[in-house]
């Protein structure tokens, strides 16, 4: 039986040949691959399946949340997104 994309990264940062060492493993590359995607032109990340601002939009929160988390003191509080702007007003 597979398990969720939830349950895979649970299993991954907390059973590990190496240790607790995975997880800072894990949040080093959501932070270098966040960062690399959030520099570029939203337009550039569109495809077929994913609409490139939405992939952009997921790399700044990912970004900002991660620096909220390790450098609270380097980031301003996050905006509102679109999307829950349009949600509010519904």
């Amino acid at each position: 039986m597979s398990s969720t994309n939830v349950e895979f990264v649970t299993k991954l940062m907390e059973f590990s040949a190496h240790g607790a060492l995975i997880q800072a493993f894990v949040l080093q590359a959501l932070q270098q691959y966040a960062q690399r995607v959030a520099a570029m032109d939203p337009q550039a990340l569109d495809t077929p399946m994913v609409s490139g601002h939405a992939w952009h939009g997921c790399a700044v929160e990912v970004r900002d949340k991660l620096a909220r988390r390790f450098e609270p003191q380097a980031v301003s509080p996050p905006a509102a997104s679109p999307l829950a702007t349009r949600r509010s007003r519904a």
